[in-house]
């Protein structure tokens, strides 16, 4: 598997920064995982204690660097970014370096990719918001941002998949709302969603993926 790159430069929304985890996120990443709502939808780690969500942050390197998953926290920016944020189309920040040393910021959210399909250019995407911060659009704006960014030129992939549960009306709103479209559903009900490059593959309707 390649070796999985950072956008360059960071990504950033009207709100927030896409960065890496960092070791100081540890105690806001347990405090999201003790959420009932997200151990209702997310697989969790049990116990999703500060040791648990230290231990998955050290790890984060090496599974991006293993071609296995990138993961980015939205958070919000400490230095005033404002002149910046949301002036480029892709959303990046011109300063490459504001959001680091932020460990420990307020967490807004994570979004992701994983399950990485070389030969497809295919790979998933998820994500959450903490508690405090839903129904504030910041769900959609991370998710587009970073779907944007994935079938661009720097990663270059063709197709992005969600799965959503259809009894989550939240997430499937923010799904729609970045730009995917039902294509299919798993054997256990979930909702298949798609999003495609303009120049990439195309998947049918109804096709399970």
């Amino acid at each position: 598997m390649m070796r999985l790159p950072l956008p360059e430069p960071m990504l950033a929304g009207t709100r927030f920064v896409l960065r890496p985890w960092e070791s100081g996120d540890a105690a806001s990443l347990a405090v999201a995982w003790s959420d009932p709502e997200m151990r209702r939808w997310l697989p969790v780690p049990e116990p999703g204690d500060l040791s648990a969500a230290a231990a998955w942050i050290a790890g984060e390197a090496d599974r991006r660097h293993a071609g296995q998953a990138l993961d980015l926290v939205a958070v919000e920016p400490v230095d005033d970014l404002a002149g910046g944020l949301g002036a480029d189309p892709m959303g990046r920040s011109g300063n490459g370096s504001a959001a680091k040393g932020q460990a420990g910021a307020d967490l807004l959210g994570e979004v992701g990719l994983s399950a990485f399909d070389p030969e497809r250019g295919a790979a998933m995407i998820g994500w959450w918001t903490a508690e405090p911060h839903r129904r504030r659009g910041i769900a959609t704006e991370i998710v587009r941002l970073l779907t944007t960014w994935a079938l661009g030129p720097q990663l270059g992939l063709k197709i992005l998949v969600a799965e959503v549960e259809p009894a989550n009306p939240g997430s499937l709103a923010v799904a729609m709302a970045a730009g995917y479209q039902e294509v299919g559903r798993r054997d256990d009900g979930r909702l298949v969603m798609a999003a495609v490059a303009a120049t990439g593959a195309v998947i049918g309707s109804g096709r399970r993926v």
